[in-house]
């Protein structure tokens, strides 16, 4: 059974560095209510270790990531 996660907001960042990428999630996620659900769809590589990292080091959660020719999708829950 899968389980479709429905965010509250979108961060397309597709093309943008990951330095750039963890500096949008950060400020979006700061703009949005504890318990509110952040889609982040980027196309960095680099992210795909830098922000789950981040995510447990800032008391955030991490629901799925998924992979899709080259597009990640972070789903980022705010504690």
């Amino acid at each position: 059974m899968t389980t479709t996660i429905t965010p509250d907001k979108t961060l397309d960042v597709r093309g943008m560095a990951c330095s750039l990428v963890m500096m949008k999630s950060k400020q979006t996620l700061d703009g949005m209510a504890a318990g509110q659900i952040l889609e982040v769809v980027t196309t960095d590589a680099c992210t795909e270790y830098d922000i789950p990292t981040w995510v447990s080091k800032t008391g955030k959660e991490l629901l799925t990531t998924t992979k899709d020719q080259g597009t990640i999708r972070f789903y980022i829950k705010k504690k």
